[in-house]
């Protein structure tokens, strides 16, 4: 007990000696655990969003992983690449799948959680050689209403091919 009465003596020495009343310092102690938990808040925010880009990377890399790993589609991009008449003896399921991957990504880019340029810039090329190859479409309806997600994804590709004189690759950022 004497202590605690030592203590609230030091207390009131150093409030009475500092200019500042027990309230004012009540005040300062309050203005500082405001701007300590807005700041908390606004690097929570930071942190959110840096993780929701996080895992839009992720999916989107995993996506041109699945391009360029799976050897199937990686077979279908070389085939592609020379509008090889290979192409009229791959399955449609396989054709399918392919098609299927390029609308994936045309849905991330309309949704937008992949930025245009990125989706054109990463993906463009086979969408583009894929819709103009013949022989790709030899089994495949190129007109059914199934393939509208891609035609506008290549005809958005195509317009950013044809805009390269204004492509800037430092601009390129998930």
């Amino acid at each position: 007990m004497t202590n605690l009465l030592i203590q609230s003596e030091i207390v009131k020495g150093v409030v009475s000696n500092s200019g500042f009343s027990l309230s004012e310092y009540k005040d300062i102690a309050t203005i500082i655990g405001v701007f300590i938990a807005v700041a908390t808040l606004i690097r929570g925010l930071f942190e959110y969003a840096y993780q929701g880009k996080q895992k839009r990377a992720e999916h989107f890399f995993s996506l041109r992983k699945k391009l360029k790993e799976n050897l199937i589609f990686k077979k279908l991009c070389l085939l592609l690449d020379l509008d090889s008449t290979d192409l009229k003896s791959i399955p449609f399921e396989d054709k399918r799948d392919f098609l299927g991957l390029f609308e994936e990504i045309a849905i991330m880019k309309k949704s937008g959680l992949v930025k245009p340029e990125i989706a054109y810039y990463m993906f463009g090329y086979y969408a583009i050689r894929c819709w103009e190859s013949k022989n790709f479409w030899d089994t495949v309806n190129k007109e059914s209403i199934y393939w509208y997600v891609f035609k506008d994804f290549v005809i958005e590709a195509k317009k950013f091919e044809e805009s390269r004189s204004s492509f800037n690759p430092n601009d390129i950022k998930i």
